[in-house]
């Protein structure tokens, strides 16, 4: 096993770092990970820190998680996890950890993951080894910018829960005028193509990092959620009072990337806040 070493864990700039061990058991066809520990940098979110793992198998996909523990720069978890597997599909099947926070709301979010193929070739069983976790943040591009959000789906009461936190970064072809100016979100619930409600936040001046911590609230049931998606479109106003699009996003299983993920997250964790950054486009 690869021993840690503060000095660099430093030099890797940050990075969230996964380390683990992969063993398979023929006799309980089952697919073991060990000897998790992760390296997160100050700037990571969240308070406390837990890993996922999930594997597909012929009956579909399986997935366990560790505890909860308190992140700290360097957290370790005794127990490992513990995934139903037969010996064939291992050739073809990938695992994927994931490592999340969960902050004092009880918003989960997402560090980084990291995909393994079990081929035995990349991850060679029973060896212990460092991992980089890949994340869905991407740079913010010039006229652009990236809202924080939260999405959570409460089967019970067949609602959705969008709560709109923060964004950074906005800018526009119009920004200087728009400075100070009031922004706020729409927020538009489709299903496939058809739009069934919209609603908007309320206004916060445009500081380039406006803050909102609103939630929004659809009535939607269960059997519609697979198909539907969100839509969000980041409004300021121009010179005249008139509406302005600085950005827009679309969350749902239609997207890609950061959007589709999202998506996928709540819907693998009923009642669960789920908060990311997504990018904005023009």
């Amino acid at each position: 096993m690869e021993a840690w070493n503060p000095e660099k864990a430093a030099s890797w700039n940050q990075a969230p770092k996964l380390h683990y061990r992969v063993d398979y058991d023929q006799q309980k066809a089952e697919l073991f990970v060990t000897r998790l520990e992760a390296v997160t940098g100050d700037h990571d979110g969240g308070c406390d820190c837990y890993v996922q793992g999930s594997v597909a198998n012929r009956t579909g996909t399986v997935e366990a998680q560790t505890a909860l523990k308190k992140r700290r720069r360097h957290t370790t978890w005794e127990e490992g996890l513990a995934l139903p597997l037969a010996e064939e599909e291992l050739p073809t099947a990938t695992l994927l950890l994931t490592l999340r926070t969960c902050d004092r709301f009880s918003r989960h979010s997402v560090l980084g993951e990291l995909r393994l193929g079990l081929d035995g070739g990349s991850v060679p069983l029973g060896a212990a080894q460092w991992g980089e976790l890949k994340t869905s943040v991407k740079e913010p591009s010039a006229g652009t910018g990236e809202v924080l959000l939260s999405i959570s789906y409460l089967p019970a009461a067949n609602r959705l829960l969008v709560v709109l936190i923060k964004a950074k970064n906005l800018h526009s072809n119009q920004s200087k005028a728009l400075l100070g100016k009031d922004v706020s979100v729409k927020v538009t619930l489709k299903h496939q193509m058809q739009k069934l409600k919209k609603k908007q936040t309320k206004r916060a001046k445009h500081k380039i990092n406006p803050v909102w911590n609103e939630m929004i609230m659809f009535e939607l049931p269960d059997e519609l959620l697979q198909a539907s998606s969100v839509e969000l479109e980041v409004l300021g106003q121009d010179e005249e009072g008139q509406s302005c699009a600085l950005g827009h996003c679309s969350l749902g299983l239609h997207a890609s990337g950061s959007e589709r993920s999202h998506w996928e997250e709540m819907l693998k964790n009923p009642r669960r806040q789920i908060a990311m950054w997504h990018q904005l486009h023009l």
